[in-house]
């Protein structure tokens, strides 16, 4: 609860009072019971001793007669309540009154007690004890003056606090009319209101101060306004303070020298730290955004900036969790208080910092590279005297840089090249050139030489003197015995030192115009190596290598001079002759001679790692006369011709076939065609039907087909071969999986198609490609298809390669319901372990056994090894190519089950296909179709 003051005046006064009333009546009661204390003390005192000398006598003589009398007397007066005469025995002489049981004892001399007194006196004569007189008095009369006296007291102590009462009322009443008046006048200062005046109506205290009120208003007035323009100029003086900061990126602030809180901040520190100042403005937080490693080191600045300015540098973690730069330039100011501060200007120097950094690793970049790198940096004065030389100097001639500072280029190179370096180095010194390069030799300090290749470049003076020199010398002896190699490589085989494809495309060169003067012919013999590749697998390509210099060195004894025996590269060698008749014929007989003469050659064995081998050539001729024909069209005539001989059956000569050409140029366009049919999707997949037992159509191969624009149909035996070659295989035998795997999808919707199977050819490059088992997996994916109805027929081809592949990727895609048949099994080299290793479904007996097998035993025989194999692995087993009933009826024979060929139906479109297993079903089930 608040009391206002007039209250508070009153209360304070009563308090006041009261205590002191309080006061004064307990020190007043307190005396008058001292006093009568005393009184009755002094009383008993002078009694005593009067009575002590009138018993003396009694005493003295032991009279108890006289000392009974004396004590009648005392006993008249009424204060008396009783006295006894003791004699120097303690035994009573005489007595008056009602002495009391105890009678005080000698060491008691006065005892005092409510509304009583008590004295012992004892009597002596000459020294001697006679006795001892003990007295009682009473009080009461002194003890009822004591309360009468004492009650006066309380009455004038009561009026006093009355009266005191009523003069604290009247005084707080006045007192507290001038305070509101003043209060008055403080409120309106406090609003604002500095024309308020307090009236004046006294010249005591009151008056003066509310004389002094006034003025201090006035004269707030007129500070106002002053302070209303200062504070202009202070708001102008702080915005450009500000702007300054802002453009400058930094802050000024003062701070607690203790603590480090911020007591002042000038700048945008949320732009500058990414924090504003109130989330800064204590020290520990500050601290917490300093880089670890830089905080003690800002913490010793803030100390050791007591006795001098000091300058900081510092990572700062900003709010976007970059690391910036600072600079902290600080120092401690006093106020006119004595008051300490620390006050700091912050700076972002991070574009500072990093141009520095930039600088700095520059400059250790320069110096590393200087120092480490291979090439030699040099300077020179205007008179060609090395100035300046890194550490590849030393590394590169043997001597030290030391000794060679002061010493001109000219001292340090090779005899052979003093005159080429002089006039290199006056050059360049007599301002003649800008810039130049020379390859010159050195020599070393073992003196050995070095073959250096030296740019220089001259620097000039306003006057256009030449006053420096600078430049590099960069170590190029390997290039040099590398150019001279390569001198020797470039027209030469580095196996078997026989002229290369280069100097070969010279020489024939050369031939064509001696052939176009002379009009005679000349002949290009190309060599290939029968099996020379299973020699490389099998021995190693170090005895593959020693075979063809061995091949080298005896072609190259039986080759004339005039002619020229070159290598291509691998085992391919090319013969030029030269000179031959001018008659096409006679020049052939010339040429085939030369042919025979190297098989001839070739025909004994070599020895290879320790083993007698033979090797056979296949070698390709063609004639030329003139420049009819360019090389390159010679060389690729006898290539054609080479593998005619190939195709002969090897190990003899053939000469070039226009038809063949022929043939080769339609194979080139055959596969350009053929990737244009892919691109426009020109092909289509037929359906040739597989049944079982029964002749009921148990499911169907998928077979490619290619309807070319203008050519019509093209066999598969025809493009197959070449998509395989090129690799096309791939992308179209994606094409017929999706195909396949569709109609699947499409089937196993359907009751009457969704038990049959589809058969899909997949060729060797195709199954052995990285993707494929990837690839399949999304297609039956994507398309739905029943994996456990397709199935993929290989060939025995696929087993002479990465069996370890192929047996990994059919175990993977078993995974998915997919089995496998192994297709034409008996037309390869099928291994017996590898059948026995490979999860086949079922074995398929080539077309070739099945066209024969009624007039040829062994493809009889064939057909029956391959029924009983299947029965033996517990394999299925089809025979395709069934043409007649006889072929199946023998195969049945056999203990085949399922059949496929012409017999059940030719390949043909999906709705052919179709109706036959329609028809099939009608036939089976006639009521259903009723």
């Amino acid at each position: 609860m608040r009391l206002n003051f007039a209250w508070q005046i009153i209360i304070g006064t009563v308090a006041i009072q009261v205590a002191m009333v309080a006061v004064l009546m307990f020190s007043g009661i307190s005396q008058v019971q001292q006093n009568q204390s005393q009184m009755l003390e002094r009383f008993a005192e002078q009694q005593g001793r009067l009575l002590s000398s009138a018993l003396t006598p009694g005493l003295a003589y032991a009279d108890p007669a006289m000392l009974q009398d004396l004590l009648d007397l005392v006993a008249d007066d009424s204060h008396v309540l009783y006295a006894v005469v003791l004699d120097a025995q303690d035994q009573p002489m005489a007595s008056v009154g009602i002495s009391p049981e105890a009678i005080p004892e000698s060491g008691d001399r006065i005892r005092t007690a409510p509304g009583q007194i008590e004295i012992l006196r004892d009597i002596e004569l000459a020294g001697q004890p006679l006795g001892t007189l003990a007295v009682g008095y009473s009080t009461d009369a002194i003890d009822a003056l004591s309360a009468d006296l004492l009650q006066r007291n309380v009455l004038l102590a009561m009026g006093v606090l009355v009266l005191s009462m009523v003069a604290a009322i009247v005084f707080s009443l006045v007192i507290t009319r001038r305070l509101r008046l003043l209060n008055q006048g403080a409120k309106a200062l406090q609003v604002g209101r500095l024309d308020h005046r307090i009236p004046m109506r006294s010249n005591d205290e009151f008056g003066d101060l509310a004389r002094t009120f006034n003025d201090v208003a006035a004269n707030l007035g007129t500070t106002q306004t002053t302070l209303e323009q200062q504070n202009q100029q202070l708001n102008r003086s702080v915005a450009r303070l500000e702007s300054m900061l802002g453009g400058a990126n930094a802050i000024l602030w003062e701070a607690n020298p203790a603590t480090h809180e911020w007591e002042f901040v000038a700048g945008d520190t949320r732009h500058l730290l990414g924090f504003p100042a109130r989330n800064l403005g204590r020290g520990e937080l500050r601290a917490r955004h300093i880089h670890p490693s830089d905080l003690p080191r800002v913490q010793n600045a803030a100390r050791e900036s007591r006795n001098q300015s000091r300058t900081v540098d510092y990572r700062f973690a900003h709010r976007d969790g970059q690391w910036i730069w600072l600079r902290d330039i600080l120092s401690w100011a006093t106020d006119g208080d004595g008051r300490e501060s620390l006050r700091g200007l912050t700076l972002d120097i991070t574009a500072h910092r990093r141009a520095t950094d930039a600088l700095a690793e520059s400059e250790n970049r320069y110096r590393d590279v200087v120092d480490h790198i291979s090439e030699v940096i040099f300077r020179t004065d205007a008179d060609g005297r090395w100035t300046l030389l890194n550490p590849a100097w030393e590394h590169l001639t043997g001597f030290s840089v030391e000794e060679t500072l002061g010493r001109p280029m000219c001292d340090f190179v090779a005899p052979e090249d003093t005159e080429d370096a002089r006039s290199f180095c006056a050059t360049l010194l007599e301002g003649g050139s800008h810039a130049q390069s020379e390859e010159i030799r050195l020599r070393t300090r073992e003196g050995d030489i070095r073959w250096v290749s030296v740019y220089a470049s001259a620097r000039f003076n306003e006057r256009g003197e030449v006053t420096a020199t600078f430049g590099t010398m960069t170590d190029i002896s390997d290039r040099k015995q590398a150019e001279d190699e390569i001198r020797r490589l470039a027209f030469f085989d580095g196996l078997t030192h026989l002229p290369n494809r280069t100097l070969l495309h010279d020489r024939l060169s050369q031939t064509l115009g001696n052939t176009e003067r002379s009009h005679l012919h000349g002949a290009l013999l190309f060599i290939d190596l029968d099996n020379f590749k299973d020699i490389n697998d099998t021995l190693g390509h170090a005895v593959g290598d020693d075979l063809l210099r061995q091949v080298a060195e005896r072609m190259q004894d039986s080759v004339r001079e005039a002619d020229t025996l070159a290598r291509l590269g691998g085992d391919e060698f090319v013969v030029i002759l030269n000179d031959l008749h001018p008659d096409p014929a006679r020049a052939a007989t010339q040429a085939e001679a030369v042919g025979r003469k190297l098989i001839d050659l070739l025909r004994d064995p070599f020895e290879l790692a320790g083993q007698k081998r033979h090797v056979t050539p296949s070698i390709g001729a063609t004639l030329f006369s003139g420049r009819s024909l360019g090389v390159e069209e010679i060389l690729k005539q006898a290539d054609l011709a080479m593998y005619r001989a190939k195709n002969a059956g090897r190990n003899t000569v053939r000469f070039y076939d226009p038809d063949l050409h022929r043939a080769v140029e339609a194979r080139f366009e055959l596969e350009s065609e053929l990737r244009h049919a892919l691109d426009q999707d020109h092909f289509s997949v037929h359906y040739q039907p597989q049944v079982d037992a029964s002749g009921a159509v148990m499911g169907a191969e998928i077979l490619l087909r290619w309807m070319h624009e203008t050519r019509g149909a093209i066999s598969p035996a025809e493009f197959i071969p070449v998509a395989e070659q090129t690799g096309l295989i791939v992308p179209i035998g994606r094409k017929v999986m999706r195909a396949a795997c569709e109609q699947l999808a499409a089937w196993q919707h359907q009751p009457a198609f969704r038990d049959l199977t589809l058969s899909v050819n997949v060729s060797a490059r195709q199954f052995r490609h990285r993707h494929f088992v990837r690839d399949l997996a999304a297609i039956l994916d994507e398309t739905g298809a029943p994996g456990e109805r397709l199935k993929l027929e290989l060939t025995e081809s696929m087993l002479l390669e990465n069996v370890e592949t192929v047996i990994a990727h059919i175990e993977e895609l078993r995974t998915l319901g997919i089995e496998f048949s192994l297709d034409d099994f008996g037309t390869g080299y099928s291994s017996l372990a590898y059948l026995k290793r490979l999860p086949l479904a079922q074995l398929k007996i080539d077309q070739s056994f099945v066209r024969d097998v009624l007039d040829d035993p062994n493809d009889a025989a064939i057909a029956q090894m391959v029924v009983n194999l299947a029965h033996t692995l517990d394999l299925d087993v089809i025979a395709e190519g069934v043409e007649n009933d006889d072929q199946r009826a023998f195969l049945f024979g056999l203990g085949c089950r399922h059949f496929q060929g012409y017999l059940y139906g030719h390949p043909d479109t999906l709705a052919v296909l179709e109706a036959q297993v329609l028809r099939q079903a009608g036939n089976r089930h006639p009521a259903a179709h009723r």
